[in-house]
């Protein structure tokens, strides 16, 4: 079994293992799929067991003081989670998924799927703005991530699992195989290639089905057929692009002002302070509190009064923004598609009421509020556009949707330099998320695919008949031990050439023989070709030798990668 294990490894270190992956993703899928379906059963049984609600998310039939005390109750349950878990356990979400693939090579905690398994169903169940698209990707990721590191699988393999974990989930949540996919390789993984896309597919596609066996395969927004009516349209269209662009950027910027602002304070206090802040809304405007699929469905069908809607999108922002800029555990996503349905709702009704639009229209210009929002925010259109269409059922949407997705994204991206919030919160946190070209193609190849095994590892003062036996190998390269671990490489040939001509020495010191010499670094088996080109630059040394390190005792020596070797994989 062990022997199967470590071929199976060595095989998913390369970077066209789509065929193993694949098999990896469909499994993701199904992990993924079967936490977010707990998740959203107990979410669901939770609210129409505690609340007297007859349909999960209704908080408009509940009195005001219910919706004051369940919102600032799950704060205080948010905060004291909190408070018993260390720091580094309390990011959640997307932004800790994208983190974790950055600079921890996909490797997820356990401790923080915890807390944003029970801290994301808090929220839900509390009535708080948020969306169910955080706690669904950060679990879906650990799912098939937490397993594989068990396994001791590659680098290079978890960051892919972790996008088909994180984009089952999306699926899962929405039933949404193709948006969640695009996600994942949009906003995660920021870049397209078959063997990261396949698996992700696969993953999303099992995921869908086992979701759709439990919820049913029911479009989450239900919308009234839609026609653009006249291409005379496209110009207002456009305006609205432009305006809810302006909108995202500024939902944005006030985003990182709640973030920067509360930075100092406990960060158990900053969910109690959300949770108040999120039942002061829900006081007054009832639509705002939960997932709001519901209101969302009423602005779709053009039921929605304009007053209304102005006052639904103003206080869902300030609802939104300040509380999971707080720190409240849930998504981003659910919440841009409502401010971005009111607000299309809302331009759709002003575009009726001053004669530009025929009766009727208000419904399609939610829909393309909703996806410009989502493209805007995220700054990732083919993700908006996709996740419309599939939610939605409608392809009426695709022509002004993509005017409108395009504009938005541009709008707020270029014109106003706003980047993807969940980049612009690692940014501030001093991280960063670059698309390198290079490094990408480093991190899809694992060390134990690339490292070149033939070596041998020889003491510094060594016996002729050592130096013969090792020599029958034909090693590329001699690692020349010193105490436990080997410090320098010496060039085979070299050594070859000095037992020549030293043919009567009886021993030899490795270290005083002419030849070609390089400094060693370690570096563990499970590693990139992006971890070892990075090790090698910040020790200075030459060479990296590659190790499992979860052996017990000392560590076996596989293998050796120069920095030419590195570079050339770079080819893939």
């Amino acid at each position: 079994m062990s022997e199967w294990l470590e071929r199976f490894r060595i095989q998913l270190a390369r970077a066209d293992a789509v065929l193993p992956l694949s098999v990896l993703g469909l499994i993701a899928g199904i992990l993924a799929a079967l936490t977010v379906i707990a998740l959203r059963l107990l979410v669901d049984s939770a609210q129409t067991t505690l609340y007297p609600m007859t349909q999960a998310g209704d908080f408009e039939s509940l009195p005001w003081h219910w919706r004051l005390a369940i919102a600032l109750t799950g704060g205080l349950l948010v905060g004291l989670l909190f408070r018993l878990v260390p720091g580094p356990g309390q990011t959640v979400g997307v932004l800790h998924v994208i983190e974790r693939l950055a600079y921890h090579q996909g490797r997820l905690p356990w401790i923080n799927a915890v807390v944003q398994f029970f801290g994301g169903a808090i929220s839900m169940i509390a009535g708080h703005s948020v969306g169910r698209e955080g706690p669904s990707a950060h679990l879906g990721a650990a799912s098939s991530n937490l397993p594989a590191q068990a396994l001791d699988l590659p680098h290079n393999s978890l960051r892919v699992l972790t996008a088909c974990g994180a984009a089952a989930g999306i699926a899962a949540s929405f039933n949404t195989p193709l948006a969640g996919a695009v996600f994942a390789m949009e906003v995660l993984m920021l870049e397209y290639t078959v063997a990261g896309f396949a698996p992700v597919i696969l993953a999303t596609v099992s995921a869908t089905a086992i979701s759709q066996l439990v919820f049913g395969d029911t479009y989450t927004f239900s919308v009234p057929e839609l026609q653009l009516g006249s291409v005379a349209q496209l110009p207002y269209i456009l305006v609205c692009g432009i305006l809810i662009g302006l909108l995202a950027a500024g939902f944005n910027a006030l985003f990182q002002q709640v973030v920067r602002s509360s930075r100092n304070l406990p960060a158990w206090v900053r969910p109690v302070l959300a949770g108040l802040l999120v039942g002061l809304c829900g006081l007054f405007v009832p639509e705002v509190m939960g997932i709001g699929d519901d209101t969302v469905n009423a602005i779709l069908s053009g039921e929605t009064a304009l007053r209304l809607l102005l006052v639904v999108l103003i206080v869902k922002v300030l609802a939104t923004a300040g509380g999971i800029g707080l720190g409240l555990p849930g998504g981003i996503i659910g919440p841009t598609f409502f401010i971005g349905a009111a607000a299309g709702g809302l331009l759709g009704a002003v575009g009726v009421q001053l004669g530009f639009l025929e009766n009727g229209s208000v419904g399609l210009y939610a829909m393309i509020g909703m996806g410009a929002m989502m493209a805007a925010t995220l700054q990732a259109p083919m993700a908006g556009l996709i996740a419309i269409l599939e939610l939605t059922g409608e392809p009426n949407f695709i022509l002004p949707g993509m005017l409108a997705v395009v504009t938005s994204t541009v709008v707020s991206g270029r014109l106003f330099r706003r980047e993807s919030l969940f980049h612009t919160l690692l940014r501030d946190r001093g991280l960063d998320y670059r698309s390198d070209p290079v490094a990408q193609s480093l991190r899809r190849i694992g060390v134990a695919s690339a490292m070149n095994r033939k070596i041998v590892v020889l003491p510094r003062q060594v016996e002729a008949e050592q130096v013969d036996r090792a020599l029958q190998d034909e090693p590329v390269w001699v690692l020349i031990k010193e105490k436990d671990t080997p410090e320098v490489a010496l060039a085979g040939v070299d050594l070859a050439h000095a037992r020549k001509q030293s043919s009567a020495a009886g021993q030899f010191d490795l270290m005083e023989l002419p030849g070609e010499r390089r400094t060693l670094v370690a570096v563990d088996i499970r590693a990139t070709m992006e971890e070892v080109r990075q090790h090698l630059h910040d020790s200075g040394k030459e060479m990296a030798y590659v190790i499992s390190q979860n052996v017990p005792g000392l560590p076996r020596i596989y293998g050796v990668l120069s920095h030419d070797e590195v570079e050339s994989s770079y080819r893939y």
